[in-house]
Parts: C-alpha cells; structure tokens; sequence
C-alpha cells in the first residue's frame, strides 16, 4: 500500500515538473487548441465565397443608390430654393420699383403743375421764344431727351428738337396722349417716360406740353 502511495507521489511530482517545463507546456496547448489550428487550414466551400461577394455586391449597390439618391434630394433643394429666392428678389425689385415710381410720379406732378402754369402765362402773351427758352433749359436737364408744346388743335408750336419742328403731331404722340386733360406720367414704346402736362386756360386747354426723358434708376 506504502509502495502505492510512493508510486502515485512519484507520478504526481513527476506531472508537475513537466509543466513546468517549457516544451511540454506548449504541447499540452497545442494539443489543446488543434481543432483551432486545423480549421485555419481548411478551405471554406466555393458557394460561401460566392454568397460573401454577393453580400459584399449589395452593400455597395445599396450604398451608390443611397448615396445618388441623396444627391438628387439635395440637388432638387438647391434648385428649389434658388428659384424662390429668384422669385422673391423679383417681388421686392417689383414692389420697390412700384414705390418709387409713385413717389416720382408724384414730384413730377407737381412739376409739371409748376409748368403748365409758366407756360400758360406767356401762351396768352402768345410769346413763344420765351417758352422756347423755358424749353430748352429743361431738357438739358439730366436724362430728358426732348421737350415739345403743342396747340389743342395738334401743331407743333415749340420743340427742342428742331428736326420735328414741320412734322405734324399726330405723327409724333397717339391721340389718347394728345387728349388727356391732367398730368399724367405715361411709358413709351422705346422704353422711356413721357410727362404729359395740359395746359388748361379758363375754359379748355390750350396746349399740351410732353416730356420724354429716361427713367431715374431703382438703384444707384
């Protein structure tokens, strides 16, 4: 029974000095870990790396789709937004160019209420050189290009420019522009304004000046 024991003593010290030893401890781990090691070495099956790039196929197309797609959201929200902002900016050009027509509307007006009356005066003297000279400063004023009077039965009487001075009326203005009966600011084919001022006497009008001369800018 001693001798057993001895045996089995012997048996486990001897078990313990090769662990620790170096060589049989990495044995033992290799002898463990083979199933590991075995696998590394083995070829997966053709149909698992087809099925892999498949896989590997879709995420890309997947991914291209969604990022295409989010570049023509955001394309379609740049062109969106452009074109409100184009619209609004074209409602304030228009509102603001609105305002400043009324407000140039208005002052000339008044001038052209300030003429009627200059010219009226010297009319009933029939002097005409003076409102030939009352003319023509006006119209090297800035933008105006021509100034012209006109009698109620549609002769030309004063025109700074002399070219027109034979030419009849009617061949100049439209007959809705020659009848009105107040000052009225009206735009021309070519693009620019014509201040249309009648000048009334004490029972009808007299004549009718018309003034063509470019629009002030929105802007300066």
């Amino acid at each position: 029974m001693s001798d057993q024991n001895t045996q089995n003593g012997g048996d486990q010290s001897k078990d313990k000095v090769e662990w620790t030893k170096p060589a049989s401890l990495f044995n033992i781990l290799c002898k463990k870990f083979a199933p590991i090691s075995d696998l590394q070495h083995k070829q997966l099956p053709s149909w698992s790396i087809l099925v892999f790039l498949g896989v590997l196929l879709l995420v890309f197309v997947w991914k291209q789709i969604a990022v295409n797609q989010a570049e023509s959201r955001l394309e379609k929200g740049q062109a969106e937004l452009a074109l409100k902002l184009e619209q609004e900016s074209t409602a304030l050009v228009k509102k603001a160019r609105e305002y400043a027509d009324s407000q140039y509307n208005k002052e000339e007006e008044r001038f052209g209420q300030v003429l009627a009356w200059a010219v009226r005066g010297e009319l009933i003297r029939n002097n005409l050189d003076q409102i030939d000279q009352y003319l023509s400063e006006l119209v090297r004023t800035k933008d105006t290009e021509r100034v012209v009077l006109i009698s109620d039965e549609g002769k030309l009487l004063v025109s700074t420019d002399k070219r027109l001075i034979t030419e009849d009326a009617s061949n100049l203005y439209p007959k809705e522009i020659l009848d009105l009966q107040t000052i009225t600011v009206k735009s021309d084919v070519a693009g620019k304004k014509l201040l249309v001022v009648p000048v009334m006497g004490l029972n009808k009008r007299m004549a009718t000046i018309i003034i063509s001369y470019n629009p002030p800018p929105l802007l300066n």
